[in-house]
């Protein structure tokens, strides 16, 4: 599954905390991916405070019945709650650029959220954000989760 690390500087499982500290890393994302023979490797993106490459992180997975994705984790750079901003929210497959990243598998950008009509994008737009990358995470032909970031 994807993993979003606040406060990287007190994550003791992050061997260069210290360094990372030091130059103003505080946020990573990682994207665990598989190669044959079932062999996991992970891409690492650290993100500093002064020149973060994204200004809000979400993690969205299906729910029990794989017919809607709900939110799981997220960090954002204006501090909002978003668990609490997306409690008993979710997004459907083809809805906006995160439903499409889910109903293609295909990672997607898009620049105008104003007109995405998703709730995590409206939201996001709402807090003056208005692009989306959006990185579909698949095992074995399986969407595990949509790793959703906001410019």
């Amino acid at each position: 599954m994807p993993l979003i690390v606040k406060d990287l500087h007190n994550a003791r499982s992050f061997l260069r905390r210290e360094e990372a500290s030091e130059i103003g890393i505080n946020c990573g994302v990682g994207i665990p991916y598989t190669t044959p023979p079932n062999q996991t490797w992970v891409m690492t993106f650290l993100s500093a405070q002064a020149t973060p490459i994204a200004r809000r992180f979400e993690i969205w997975v299906p729910d029990h019945s794989r017919t809607e994705l709900v939110f799981q984790s997220g960090d954002c750079s204006k501090n909002a709650d978003l668990a609490s901003l997306y409690a008993s929210k979710t997004i459907r497959k083809g809805e906006g650029s995160i439903g499409g990243g889910w109903a293609t598998g295909m990672p997607a950008i898009n620049e105008y959220l104003k007109v995405d009509d998703s709730i995590a994008a409206q939201l996001a737009h709402a807090a003056c954000m208005n692009q989306i990358v959006v990185l579909p995470v698949i095992d074995n032909t399986l969407l595990k989760a949509v790793l959703a970031w906001y410019l």
